[in-house]
Protein backbone atom coordinates (compact mmCIF):
# COMPACT_ATOMS: atom_id res chain seq x y z
CA UNK A 1 0.00 0.00 0.00
CA UNK A 2 2.95 2.32 0.73
CA UNK A 3 4.34 2.03 -2.57
CA UNK A 4 1.00 2.49 -3.90
CA UNK A 5 1.05 5.70 -2.22
CA UNK A 6 4.44 6.28 -3.29
CA UNK A 7 3.04 5.84 -7.39
CA UNK A 8 0.09 7.62 -7.03
CA UNK A 9 1.96 10.87 -5.43
CA UNK A 10 4.69 10.25 -8.32
CA UNK A 11 1.83 10.21 -10.98
CA UNK A 12 0.04 13.20 -9.45
CA UNK A 13 3.16 15.18 -9.50
CA UNK A 14 3.71 14.10 -13.34
CA UNK A 15 0.13 15.49 -14.53
CA UNK A 16 0.54 18.84 -12.35
CA UNK A 17 4.02 19.95 -13.10
CA UNK A 18 3.34 19.43 -16.93
CA UNK A 19 3.03 23.26 -18.58
CA UNK A 20 0.07 22.13 -20.43
CA UNK A 21 -1.75 21.73 -17.15
CA UNK A 22 -0.72 24.79 -15.69
CA UNK A 23 -1.83 26.42 -18.65
CA UNK A 24 -5.36 24.77 -18.68
CA UNK A 25 -5.64 25.40 -14.75
CA UNK A 26 -5.50 29.05 -15.58
CA UNK A 27 -7.51 29.04 -18.38
CA UNK A 28 -9.91 26.74 -16.02
CA UNK A 29 -10.28 29.52 -13.50
CA UNK A 30 -10.04 32.29 -15.87
CA UNK A 31 -13.66 30.92 -17.00
CA UNK A 32 -15.43 30.66 -13.57
CA UNK A 33 -13.98 34.48 -13.08
CA UNK A 34 -15.64 35.44 -16.73
CA UNK A 35 -18.46 33.32 -16.23
CA UNK A 36 -19.06 34.65 -12.88
CA UNK A 37 -18.51 38.49 -13.89
CA UNK A 38 -20.24 38.71 -17.43
CA UNK A 39 -23.30 38.70 -16.41
CA UNK A 40 -23.13 41.73 -14.43
CA UNK A 41 -21.05 43.65 -16.38
CA UNK A 42 -23.76 43.44 -19.34
CA UNK A 43 -26.91 44.37 -17.56
CA UNK A 44 -24.71 46.69 -15.35
CA UNK A 45 -24.32 45.09 -11.08
CA UNK A 46 -25.90 48.41 -10.36
CA UNK A 47 -29.10 47.47 -12.63
CA UNK A 48 -28.64 43.91 -11.49
CA UNK A 49 -29.15 44.61 -7.85
CA UNK A 50 -32.38 46.81 -8.65
CA UNK A 51 -33.68 44.02 -10.39
CA UNK A 52 -33.09 41.98 -8.05
CA UNK A 53 -34.97 44.37 -5.26
CA UNK A 54 -37.81 45.30 -7.44
CA UNK A 55 -38.45 41.52 -8.34
CA UNK A 56 -38.19 40.03 -4.81
CA UNK A 57 -41.09 42.63 -3.95
CA UNK A 58 -43.46 39.59 -5.82
CA UNK A 59 -42.06 36.92 -3.28
CA UNK A 60 -44.76 34.10 -2.38
CA UNK A 61 -46.92 36.29 -4.41
CA UNK A 62 -49.54 33.14 -6.80
CA UNK A 63 -48.94 33.90 -10.09
CA UNK A 64 -53.11 33.77 -10.52
CA UNK A 65 -55.72 36.11 -12.22
CA UNK A 66 -55.27 38.66 -9.89
CA UNK A 67 -51.59 39.31 -10.09
CA UNK A 68 -51.90 39.25 -13.58
CA UNK A 69 -54.33 41.87 -13.97
CA UNK A 70 -52.38 44.04 -11.69
CA UNK A 71 -49.26 43.59 -13.98
CA UNK A 72 -51.31 44.59 -17.50
CA UNK A 73 -51.68 47.67 -16.69
CA UNK A 74 -48.62 48.61 -15.79
CA UNK A 75 -46.68 46.71 -19.17
CA UNK A 76 -45.14 49.36 -21.63
CA UNK A 77 -45.15 48.56 -24.89
CA UNK A 78 -46.69 44.97 -24.46
CA UNK A 79 -43.45 44.60 -22.12
CA UNK A 80 -41.09 45.76 -23.69
CA UNK A 81 -39.92 48.63 -22.33
CA UNK A 82 -39.43 48.71 -18.18
CA UNK A 83 -39.05 51.09 -15.42
CA UNK A 84 -38.87 51.67 -11.52
CA UNK A 85 -43.06 51.02 -11.78
CA UNK A 86 -42.95 47.78 -13.84
CA UNK A 87 -40.30 46.57 -13.30
CA UNK A 88 -41.07 44.09 -10.59
CA UNK A 89 -43.52 42.10 -12.91
CA UNK A 90 -39.88 41.15 -15.28
CA UNK A 91 -40.19 38.05 -14.34
CA UNK A 92 -44.02 36.97 -13.55
CA UNK A 93 -44.15 38.38 -18.08
CA UNK A 94 -41.24 36.00 -19.24
CA UNK A 95 -43.26 33.01 -16.96
CA UNK A 96 -46.86 33.56 -18.63
CA UNK A 97 -45.32 34.15 -22.23
CA UNK A 98 -43.56 30.58 -21.85
CA UNK A 99 -46.82 29.51 -20.95
CA UNK A 100 -48.62 30.84 -23.58
CA UNK A 101 -46.28 31.29 -26.44
CA UNK A 102 -47.77 34.52 -28.61
CA UNK A 103 -47.44 37.72 -26.65
CA UNK A 104 -50.57 39.05 -27.91
CA UNK A 105 -52.98 36.15 -26.83
CA UNK A 106 -51.97 36.93 -22.71
CA UNK A 107 -53.87 40.05 -22.31
CA UNK A 108 -57.38 38.88 -21.18
CA UNK A 109 -56.48 35.58 -20.93
CA UNK A 110 -57.77 33.52 -17.77
CA UNK A 111 -55.12 32.13 -15.59
CA UNK A 112 -56.49 28.60 -15.37
CA UNK A 113 -56.61 28.66 -19.60
CA UNK A 114 -53.16 29.81 -19.21
CA UNK A 115 -52.02 26.71 -17.30
CA UNK A 116 -54.45 24.81 -18.63
CA UNK A 117 -52.30 25.22 -22.40
CA UNK A 118 -48.62 25.08 -20.47
CA UNK A 119 -49.75 21.54 -19.73
CA UNK A 120 -51.05 21.10 -23.20
CA UNK A 121 -47.88 22.23 -24.89
CA UNK A 122 -45.76 20.09 -23.01
CA UNK A 123 -47.50 17.01 -23.86
CA UNK A 124 -47.44 17.95 -26.84
CA UNK A 125 -43.82 18.22 -27.34
CA UNK A 126 -43.58 14.93 -25.55
CA UNK A 127 -45.43 13.46 -29.08
CA UNK A 128 -43.39 15.30 -31.09
CA UNK A 129 -40.41 13.82 -29.69
CA UNK A 130 -42.05 10.05 -30.57
CA UNK A 131 -42.39 9.57 -27.03
CA UNK A 132 -43.89 6.06 -26.38
CA UNK A 133 -47.63 5.68 -25.15
CA UNK A 134 -46.14 4.24 -21.98
CA UNK A 135 -43.78 7.11 -21.09
CA UNK A 136 -46.25 9.85 -21.42
CA UNK A 137 -49.21 7.35 -19.43
CA UNK A 138 -46.13 8.05 -16.90
CA UNK A 139 -45.75 11.65 -16.99
CA UNK A 140 -49.21 12.17 -16.76
CA UNK A 141 -49.26 10.23 -13.44
CA UNK A 142 -47.23 12.88 -12.59
CA UNK A 143 -48.58 15.94 -14.30
CA UNK A 144 -50.17 17.10 -10.72
CA UNK A 145 -46.98 17.00 -9.05
CA UNK A 146 -46.24 20.78 -10.90
CA UNK A 147 -48.34 22.97 -8.48
CA UNK A 148 -50.52 25.71 -10.07
CA UNK A 149 -50.62 28.87 -9.74
CA UNK A 150 -46.97 29.14 -9.99
CA UNK A 151 -45.43 30.68 -7.23
CA UNK A 152 -43.61 33.75 -7.54
CA UNK A 153 -39.98 33.77 -6.81
CA UNK A 154 -36.36 35.93 -7.71
CA UNK A 155 -34.12 32.92 -8.81
CA UNK A 156 -31.67 35.42 -10.76
CA UNK A 157 -28.83 33.86 -8.64
CA UNK A 158 -29.48 30.60 -8.89
CA UNK A 159 -30.42 30.56 -12.64
CA UNK A 160 -26.89 32.16 -13.16
CA UNK A 161 -25.18 29.74 -11.59
CA UNK A 162 -27.14 26.74 -13.43
CA UNK A 163 -26.22 28.40 -16.64
CA UNK A 164 -22.29 29.27 -15.98
CA UNK A 165 -21.75 25.36 -15.29
CA UNK A 166 -21.83 24.71 -18.95
CA UNK A 167 -18.38 26.39 -19.32
CA UNK A 168 -16.91 24.98 -16.77
CA UNK A 169 -18.25 21.26 -17.70
CA UNK A 170 -16.41 22.22 -21.61
CA UNK A 171 -12.95 23.21 -20.04
CA UNK A 172 -12.91 19.87 -17.65
CA UNK A 173 -13.75 18.35 -21.06
CA UNK A 174 -10.29 19.81 -22.52
CA UNK A 175 -8.63 19.13 -19.39
CA UNK A 176 -9.40 15.71 -19.78
CA UNK A 177 -8.68 14.82 -23.50
CA UNK A 178 -5.62 17.50 -24.03
CA UNK A 179 -3.89 16.43 -20.31
CA UNK A 180 -5.04 13.18 -19.22
CA UNK A 181 -5.03 11.27 -22.75
CA UNK A 182 -1.17 11.44 -22.34
CA UNK A 183 -1.04 9.05 -18.34
CA UNK A 184 -0.83 6.21 -20.38
CA UNK A 185 0.98 7.08 -23.60
CA UNK A 186 4.04 9.28 -22.27
CA UNK A 187 5.79 6.05 -20.89
CA UNK A 188 5.83 4.50 -24.04
CA UNK A 189 7.16 7.63 -25.84
CA UNK A 190 10.17 7.84 -22.99
CA UNK A 191 10.85 4.82 -23.15
CA UNK A 192 10.00 3.88 -19.50
CA UNK A 193 7.70 1.31 -20.35
CA UNK A 194 10.68 -1.73 -19.94
CA UNK A 195 11.39 -0.56 -16.23
CA UNK A 196 7.68 -0.80 -15.42
CA UNK A 197 7.53 -4.16 -16.91
CA UNK A 198 10.66 -5.26 -15.24
CA UNK A 199 9.14 -4.73 -11.84
CA UNK A 200 7.28 -6.30 -8.95
CA UNK A 201 3.58 -5.40 -9.25
CA UNK A 202 4.61 -3.19 -11.69
CA UNK A 203 1.50 -3.58 -14.36
CA UNK A 204 -1.18 -3.69 -11.27
CA UNK A 205 0.33 -1.36 -9.18
CA UNK A 206 0.90 1.48 -11.85
CA UNK A 207 -2.34 1.12 -13.42
CA UNK A 208 -4.26 1.88 -10.53
CA UNK A 209 -2.07 4.77 -9.40
CA UNK A 210 -2.42 6.26 -12.58
CA UNK A 211 -5.76 6.08 -12.96
CA UNK A 212 -6.39 7.04 -9.44
CA UNK A 213 -4.29 9.96 -9.97
CA UNK A 214 -6.39 11.17 -13.28
CA UNK A 215 -9.39 10.79 -11.68
CA UNK A 216 -7.91 13.11 -8.51
CA UNK A 217 -6.58 15.78 -10.45
CA UNK A 218 -10.41 15.71 -12.86
CA UNK A 219 -12.27 15.86 -9.84
CA UNK A 220 -10.38 18.41 -8.09
CA UNK A 221 -11.05 20.43 -10.71
CA UNK A 222 -14.32 20.40 -11.03
CA UNK A 223 -14.72 20.52 -7.02
CA UNK A 224 -12.52 23.70 -7.21
CA UNK A 225 -14.09 25.32 -9.63
CA UNK A 226 -17.63 25.16 -9.01
CA UNK A 227 -17.26 25.63 -5.78
CA UNK A 228 -15.17 29.19 -6.39
CA UNK A 229 -18.04 29.93 -9.13
CA UNK A 230 -20.54 29.24 -6.33
CA UNK A 231 -18.50 32.03 -3.97
CA UNK A 232 -18.45 34.42 -6.48
CA UNK A 233 -22.13 34.03 -7.51
CA UNK A 234 -23.07 34.19 -4.05
CA UNK A 235 -21.07 37.01 -3.79
CA UNK A 236 -22.44 39.06 -6.75
CA UNK A 237 -26.25 37.93 -6.76
CA UNK A 238 -26.96 36.15 -4.39
CA UNK A 239 -28.91 32.62 -4.26
CA UNK A 240 -31.95 33.46 -3.55
CA UNK A 241 -34.82 31.16 -5.61
CA UNK A 242 -33.87 27.46 -4.71
CA UNK A 243 -37.12 27.25 -3.76
CA UNK A 244 -38.51 28.92 -7.36
CA UNK A 245 -40.36 26.45 -9.62
CA UNK A 246 -38.19 25.88 -12.41
CA UNK A 247 -41.28 26.41 -14.62
CA UNK A 248 -40.79 30.04 -13.81
CA UNK A 249 -37.46 29.78 -16.36
CA UNK A 250 -38.79 26.69 -18.13
CA UNK A 251 -42.22 26.78 -18.87
CA UNK A 252 -42.65 23.27 -20.90
CA UNK A 253 -40.89 21.28 -18.35
CA UNK A 254 -43.06 18.80 -17.23
CA UNK A 255 -40.28 18.01 -13.70
CA UNK A 256 -41.58 18.96 -10.71
CA UNK A 257 -38.51 20.35 -9.43
CA UNK A 258 -37.44 23.65 -7.28
CA UNK A 259 -34.23 25.24 -8.92
CA UNK A 260 -32.37 24.25 -6.17
CA UNK A 261 -33.58 20.43 -6.93
CA UNK A 262 -32.45 21.33 -10.39
CA UNK A 263 -28.95 22.47 -9.46
CA UNK A 264 -28.54 18.88 -7.16
CA UNK A 265 -28.84 17.35 -10.74
CA UNK A 266 -26.71 19.53 -12.48
CA UNK A 267 -24.09 19.15 -9.52
CA UNK A 268 -24.45 14.99 -9.52
CA UNK A 269 -23.59 15.51 -13.66
CA UNK A 270 -20.85 17.58 -12.70
CA UNK A 271 -19.10 14.72 -10.87
CA UNK A 272 -19.66 11.87 -12.89
CA UNK A 273 -19.34 13.48 -16.22
CA UNK A 274 -15.59 14.37 -15.56
CA UNK A 275 -15.04 10.78 -14.33
CA UNK A 276 -16.37 9.49 -17.74
CA UNK A 277 -14.31 12.17 -19.63
CA UNK A 278 -10.96 10.82 -17.41
CA UNK A 279 -12.08 7.24 -18.22
CA UNK A 280 -12.25 7.96 -21.65
CA UNK A 281 -9.22 10.08 -22.26
CA UNK A 282 -6.47 7.01 -20.39
CA UNK A 283 -8.06 4.00 -21.17
CA UNK A 284 -8.71 4.99 -25.03
CA UNK A 285 -5.39 6.80 -25.41
CA UNK A 286 -4.35 2.82 -24.01
CA UNK A 287 -6.06 1.10 -26.09
CA UNK A 288 -5.60 3.09 -29.30
CA UNK A 289 -2.07 4.44 -28.28
CA UNK A 290 -2.70 8.21 -29.97
CA UNK A 291 -3.53 10.42 -27.83
CA UNK A 292 -4.43 13.07 -30.45
CA UNK A 293 -7.01 10.50 -31.64
CA UNK A 294 -8.95 10.97 -28.11
CA UNK A 295 -8.48 14.47 -28.14
CA UNK A 296 -10.14 14.91 -31.57
CA UNK A 297 -13.25 12.03 -30.65
CA UNK A 298 -13.62 14.24 -27.23
CA UNK A 299 -13.89 17.40 -28.90
CA UNK A 300 -15.62 16.42 -32.28
CA UNK A 301 -18.42 14.41 -29.66
CA UNK A 302 -18.86 17.53 -27.65
CA UNK A 303 -19.24 20.14 -30.42
CA UNK A 304 -21.73 17.29 -32.90
CA UNK A 305 -23.79 16.99 -29.59
CA UNK A 306 -24.37 20.66 -29.26
CA UNK A 307 -25.41 21.08 -32.64
CA UNK A 308 -28.83 19.43 -32.05
CA UNK A 309 -28.59 17.46 -35.79
CA UNK A 310 -30.59 14.32 -35.08
CA UNK A 311 -34.20 15.05 -35.53
CA UNK A 312 -36.63 13.33 -33.13
CA UNK A 313 -37.82 10.17 -35.69
CA UNK A 314 -34.55 8.93 -35.34
CA UNK A 315 -35.31 8.25 -31.44
CA UNK A 316 -32.43 5.98 -29.78
CA UNK A 317 -29.25 8.72 -31.17
CA UNK A 318 -31.44 11.69 -30.49
CA UNK A 319 -32.19 10.04 -26.98
CA UNK A 320 -28.12 9.45 -26.83
CA UNK A 321 -27.37 12.73 -27.93
CA UNK A 322 -29.38 14.21 -25.41
CA UNK A 323 -27.76 12.15 -22.86
CA UNK A 324 -24.44 13.67 -23.73
CA UNK A 325 -22.75 15.56 -20.64
CA UNK A 326 -23.18 18.63 -22.59
CA UNK A 327 -26.47 18.56 -22.64
CA UNK A 328 -27.70 17.16 -19.52
CA UNK A 329 -26.02 20.13 -17.74
CA UNK A 330 -27.81 22.60 -20.08
CA UNK A 331 -30.89 24.29 -18.10
CA UNK A 332 -32.75 23.21 -21.60
CA UNK A 333 -32.30 19.60 -20.25
CA UNK A 334 -35.18 20.46 -18.38
CA UNK A 335 -37.14 19.45 -21.61
CA UNK A 336 -35.88 16.46 -22.26
CA UNK A 337 -38.25 13.84 -21.70
CA UNK A 338 -37.77 11.19 -22.80
CA UNK A 339 -36.94 8.34 -20.30
CA UNK A 340 -34.97 5.15 -20.56
CA UNK A 341 -36.73 1.95 -19.61
CA UNK A 342 -35.19 -1.06 -17.52
CA UNK A 343 -37.97 -3.43 -17.64
CA UNK A 344 -41.01 -2.17 -16.10
CA UNK A 345 -38.83 0.61 -14.20
CA UNK A 346 -38.67 4.39 -16.00
CA UNK A 347 -35.51 6.51 -15.22
CA UNK A 348 -35.56 9.87 -16.06
CA UNK A 349 -32.42 11.24 -17.79
CA UNK A 350 -31.39 12.79 -14.75
CA UNK A 351 -31.68 9.06 -13.04
CA UNK A 352 -30.41 7.50 -15.85
CA UNK A 353 -27.05 9.67 -17.51
CA UNK A 354 -25.27 9.72 -14.08
CA UNK A 355 -25.28 6.06 -13.44
CA UNK A 356 -24.38 5.36 -17.58
CA UNK A 357 -21.63 7.87 -17.29
CA UNK A 358 -20.49 5.79 -14.23
CA UNK A 359 -20.82 2.53 -15.39
CA UNK A 360 -18.90 3.30 -18.75
CA UNK A 361 -16.34 4.62 -17.45
CA UNK A 362 -16.17 1.21 -15.66
CA UNK A 363 -16.05 -0.31 -18.76
CA UNK A 364 -13.37 1.97 -19.95
CA UNK A 365 -11.30 1.14 -17.15
CA UNK A 366 -11.39 -2.60 -17.88
CA UNK A 367 -10.62 -2.38 -21.26
CA UNK A 368 -7.71 -0.23 -20.60
CA UNK A 369 -6.30 -2.89 -18.04
CA UNK A 370 -6.85 -5.83 -20.26
CA UNK A 371 -4.37 -3.81 -23.08
CA UNK A 372 -2.49 -2.82 -20.15
CA UNK A 373 -1.63 -6.24 -18.73
CA UNK A 374 -0.98 -8.05 -22.01
CA UNK A 375 1.22 -5.37 -23.57
CA UNK A 376 4.63 -6.46 -24.12
CA UNK A 377 7.79 -3.84 -25.45
CA UNK A 378 8.41 -5.43 -28.70
CA UNK A 379 11.72 -3.53 -30.43
CA UNK A 380 12.20 -0.04 -31.28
Amino acid sequence: MNNLGTLIFFELKKILKSRLTTSMLIILFAVVLIEAFTPGLIKGFDATRAEKAAIQELDGRLIDDALLQEMYPKLIENGTVWNEDNLKYQGILHAALSMVGDRDLLPGMPVEEMYRLREARVFQSMAEDGMTEGEIAWWRERADAVETPLTSRYYGGAIIYSQNLSGILLVLLLIAALCLSTVFTVEHRQKTDQIILGCKNGRKETYLAKLIAGFSVILGCSVCACGALALLDLALYGMDGLSAPVQLEIAGSAYALTMGGFLLRQLVIMITAPIFFAAFAMAVSKLIKNPLAVMGLMVAADIFGQLDAIPPSFRLLAQINAMLPSNQIAVWSLLEHRLVRIGSLYLTGFTAAPLIYVLLSALFVMAGWLSYRRFQVTGR
